[in-house]
């Protein structure tokens, strides 16, 4: 009996274990969306963190622009914040990142504006130049 109860607690024990939580992974989410809802440019920035053993490390960046802004460039401007902040907050590449970006739609009946369709999908890329010459050191917790 006392052995199956101990045999139970190690299976519980590993699940958590499996979780694979990282504080750093978070963070890099909650201040790229700070950082986004700061630019003028930008009418909200929301973030997903999901983690487990069975995906793995997914941060989902979702970003609405003003419609009448420059969209590549800002998608480029967008993408240099989130490289930035993933170098700085975490210490592995093992972390997926995927951005959308819509661009603000007009809103039905005079309300406030919606988000329109997505004009960007895709990851951060890889950007130019050292990330640790232009960043700085690299984060060394996850």
């Amino acid at each position: 009996m006392l052995a199956g109860l101990l045999a139970m607690v190690g299976l519980l024990a590993g699940c958590n274990v499996g979780d694979q939580y990282y504080e750093g992974v978070d963070s890099f989410g909650k201040q790229t969306v700070a950082d986004w809802k700061a630019m003028p440019e930008v009418v909200d920035a929301t973030y997903e963190y999901r983690h487990g053993l069975d995906q793995g490390q997914v941060v989902y960046l979702d970003v609405t622009i003003r419609g009448d802004v420059d969209k590549d460039t800002l998608i480029g401007q967008l993408q240099e914040v989130a490289r930035k902040n993933f170098w700085q907050k975490t210490s592995s590449n093992d972390v997926k990142v995927n951005l959308a970006v819509r661009s603000e739609g007009s809103a039905l009946g005079g309300g406030s504006a919606t988000p329109g369709p997505v004009i960007y999908e895709g990851g951060l890329g890889q950007g130019s130049g050292s990330p640790e010459e232009k960043y700085g050191p690299r984060a060394t917790t996850r």
